[in-house]
């Protein structure tokens, strides 16, 4: 049900207990600044696998999502979820990291991690279920761009986003204050 419809849906009930005046300055004026609530929900989704061995943040293409906040006061809640397929050829940091940024490559709070990559010997292959949930209060009603970053340690890590297995991906909710 939206916001409309609940005011009208008060108005209805309350007739005879209130003008439309006293609607507008009270009851509906609270209703308004009651905080917390889902505005909109936008969503990506990517079929295709995304592989890097680079040591600086790539964006992993197919996972980010645009955003048009309907309220500057209001927080954005980015939600990713993939599969990712992580080896390392030899001995060395086998991390990839993993960061959910702004279209300037500003990471969001809550919005990193990393995982630990595969055996010396290459022969074990890893898989692992990333969830990542970043926030943030973009303070504007123009269009924001959210996207995910990775990277590895060390050159012969290699990192892939098997959304071909998995369906990765992305969500940008738009939360009320």
């Amino acid at each position: 049900m939206t916001r409309a419809r609940d005011l009208a849906d008060v108005a209805a009930d309350a007739t005879g207990l209130a003008t439309d005046a006293e609607l507008s300055s009270g009851l509906a004026s609270k209703l308004d600044l009651a905080g917390g609530k889902i505005l909109q929900i936008v969503r990506a989704q990517d079929n295709d696998d995304r592989t890097t061995t680079s040591t600086s943040d790539t964006d992993v293409t197919g996972m980010s999502v645009t955003i048009t906040p309907q309220k500057t006061d209001s927080v954005i809640l980015v939600v990713m979820s993939a599969r990712v397929y992580a080896d390392k050829a030899s001995a060395g940091d086998k991390r990839v990291n993993i960061k959910l940024t702004d279209s300037g490559n500003n990471i969001l709070s809550g919005g990193a991690t990393h995982i630990i990559g595969g055996q010396n010997d290459g022969a074990n292959i890893n898989f692992y279920a990333v969830t990542i949930i970043g926030y943030v209060e973009p303070a504007t009603t123009l269009a924001v761009t959210y996207k995910t970053r990775f990277s590895v340690a060390n050159a012969l890590t290699s990192a892939t986003f098997q959304n071909s297995s998995a369906q990765g991906q992305m969500y940008a909710i738009e939360v009320s204050a």
